[in-house]
Formats: C-alpha cells, structure tokens, sequence
C-alpha cells in the first residue's frame, strides 16, 4: 500500500486529486490541510484529512513522515507579496524536512513560468514565485528526496473553475476564441496530473521537471467541442469586441501612469518586487489594488454586452511533456471522480429551479 500525502488539498486541484486518487487500488490519500474547515468537503465526502502547519518543521514530520510520497499543491495567498513569500518559503522547507528520507517530493508549479502571454519572456510575479520555489526545493531536495516538478497548465475537471466557465460560456452561447480555436490550449485534466503522480512515485519517470498538459495536446476548439458534446448544445463561436480606443494623455509621464493602470501584465510583474518592501508598504499597495479592481469590475458590468476572448491568446510555447501519458479521455475513465456530496447538491438545485 503506497500512502501518498496531498498538500493543499482544500485547493480545488488539490482537493480533486484527492478524490480521484482515492479511487486506486493500492494507494492510500493522505490530504493535509491546515484546519478542520479547510477540509471540510472532503470529509463530507468520506475522505480522511490530516490537519496542522506544514510549515513547522516538527508538526510537518507528524503530518507527512509515514507518507512514502508528498505531492506539493500548497500556496499562500493572503494578497500580500511579503507575506506569501515567506509562508511559501516556509512551507517548502517544512515538507522537505518533514518527508521520510529518500520518497519522491512533487511540486506542482505552472506554465506560467514561461510567460507565454507575452513576448518579454518575463513571468508574473506568480510565475516568478514558482520558479523560485522549484529552485529552492532543487537545493534543499538534494541527495535527500527525487524531485519532480509539474508544471500544470490550465486545469480542467469537475470540480475546477474553469471548466465551469466553459459551460456557462458554452451555454450562454458567448465562446470566443482566438485565432478561431485553433491554438495549444495548454490544458490539463486533473486525471492527467493522478496519471503522472503514481507514475512518478511508482518508479516509471526519472525525476526530473515536466510540462503537464493533455497528451497529445488539445487545441482550444477541442476542449470546447469536448464540454459541448458533453451537454448536448451546439458550439457558436463568437467574434470577439475590439478593445475601445482610449485618448492619448499629455505628457510622457502621465502617459506611463495611464499605461501601468490599463496593463495588467505589467502590473502583474511589479507586483513580485513588492516582496522585497516593508509589510506596511504591501499593505497599502494591496488596498489600493483592490479598489482599482472593484472599479474595473463596475466598468466590465457596464459593458456586459460585449463579448471578449473566452481565454488568453498565449504564444505557441515549446513544450517538455511527461512521456508515455495516455490521452485525456482514457485516463479520465480510468481514474473516475465520485464525490456524492457536490452530486446530491447539484440534483437539489435542479429541483428547485
């Protein structure tokens, strides 16, 4: 019996993986959540949780130190970039010092390392975050765990967000996709990420640094086509709203101003050298940040008729996937997701409506 400890399991990936984990034969999940409330539905639906702080070293052995592999989803998202940093660090060490001598470590970064929204190359300061993460956890994983990275792309499954909005937007008939669909869509089903794990912790793959994403890759018209089919509606492609032109401002500074308020992408990257300021700094920023999105929330209701790009218009990247991954679908049938409790949930909200 292969016990497999999932950190961050009240994540929506995390707590996915679980449920579907939970299916094979042989293996035994070992969620780990910091509270009771974080894990809640998962033990509604019958799965045994572990609770306590992975980032302190001795309660992180307790949690994790009879596990024969640690799977890594965990990630601090207070606002703060100071904070996050740290608890992130925190928790790095805290899962490297508490798994037992030698079981494989996997740590589940991004795509987003490569910056495939722009042509900079630069991430964001959540792909910075992550890339620094894998090098951190490459030092201290040294000679004492094999270490695997997956690199998730957009994550696809019942339980995700994403794919909610897929069939809203499939439903609402408001699907626009650039290029027509036709690019990489970069995408992952979470039974894709259970193949990957048990193939690292069974022995299959060399530790090493992996692209996760459907093999062979779907394009963006294929994962809609696929949840079209999936609710028996027609697929419309919409074409999407042009941006509406906004008037140059007088001076190059305020030029500048104008351009860091509209460009989300910059800002995004700015927002990582905020870990290096003082807390109270990052405070004011945060604040700030919120106030500015509320604004272009009201704005976005305001012009609720348009219709824009269902998803990002990423550049092609060159991609490291895992190899000998069966396709989406395969694996999909073959690691199922049964979660009674969402199940009974959605069958009385149909009855109500």
């Amino acid at each position: 019996m292969k016990r497999i400890a999932i950190v961050g399991a009240n994540g929506q990936v995390g707590t996915e993986v679980c449920l579907r984990l939970r299916e094979v034969e042989g293996v035994e999940v070992v969620p780990i959540a910091r509270n009771p409330s974080g894990s809640a539905f998962l033990r509604l639906n019958g799965v045994d949780c572990r609770h306590g702080r992975i980032a302190d070293a001795k309660e992180a052995e307790q949690l994790i130190g009879d596990c024969d592999a640690v799977v890594n989803f965990a990630l601090s998202t207070s606002g703060v970039p100071a904070v996050d940093r740290d608890v992130n660090r925190k928790i790095l060490r805290g899962v490297v010092a508490g798994a037992k001598h030698g079981v494989p470590i996997i740590f589940a970064s991004t795509m987003m390392v490569y910056a495939p929204g722009t042509k900079l190359r630069l991430p964001d300061s959540y792909g910075m975050e992550k890339l620094i993460a894998e090098r951190t956890l490459a030092r201290l994983c040294r000679r004492a765990h094999p270490l695997f990275v997956f690199r998730l792309g957009h994550v696809l499954g019942d339980l995700q967000n994403l794919t909610r909005k897929i069939k809203n937007e499939i439903r609402e008939q408001k699907v626009a996709l650039p290029r027509e669909g036709m690019t990489a869509s970069n995408t992952v089903f979470t039974s894709t990420i259970v193949e990957a794990i048990l193939q690292a912790v069974n022995g299959a793959q060399s530790p090493g640094t992996y692209d996760l994403i459907t093999s062979p890759q779907w394009s963006w018209r294929e994962v809609y086509t696929h949840y079209a089919s999936q609710a028996g509606a027609p697929l419309v492609l919409q074409t999407a709203s042009r941006a509406s032109e906004r008037p140059h401002s007088k001076g190059l500074l305020r030029r500048s101003l104008a351009y860091l308020r509209r460009s989300q992408s910059l800002r995004e990257r700015l927002m990582f050298f905020l870990a290096y300021l003082p807390v109270e700094v990052n405070q004011r920023v945060y604040t700030r940040y919120l106030q500015t999105r509320a604004l272009s929330e009201i704005d976005a209701l305001r012009e609720s008729q348009k219709v824009e790009l269902s998803v990002p218009d990423w550049r092609e990247i060159r991609t490291h996937p895992m190899p000998g991954l069966d396709d989406a679908l395969t694996l999909e049938s073959r690691y199922p997701l049964r979660c009674p409790a969402i199940y009974a949930t959605t069958r009385i909200m149909r009855s109500v409506h």
